[in-house]
């Protein structure tokens, strides 16, 4: 299995993260440090653990190594579905 990749692609293997979780998720995998995230965001870094650490799990990951593949896919969820134009 491959860690990058939610449990099951092909379908909503995962519970979809909070708008606070992506946000946090999104400026971990543009390389910030807990601390840089938590000062942007006027949280505590604990928080920022906290959020990451449900971020990895609800997309069946390890780290945030592998943030960046696995946000894009929850985009391409996020994007393609119900979205309604004009």
């Amino acid at each position: 299995m491959n860690p990058a990749v939610p449990h099951d692609a092909a379908g909503p293997a995962h519970a979809p993260l909070t708008r606070a979780e992506l946000r946090v998720a999104e400026l971990a995998a543009q390389g910030r440090v807990n601390r840089e995230i938590a000062e942007q965001l006027f949280i505590t870094p604990s928080t920022v653990e906290q959020h990451l650490t449900r971020v990895f799990k609800k997309l069946g990951i390890s780290g945030r190594d592998f943030l960046p593949t696995s946000l894009s896919v929850v985009r391409g969820e996020d994007c393609g579905a119900g979205r309604k134009d004009g």
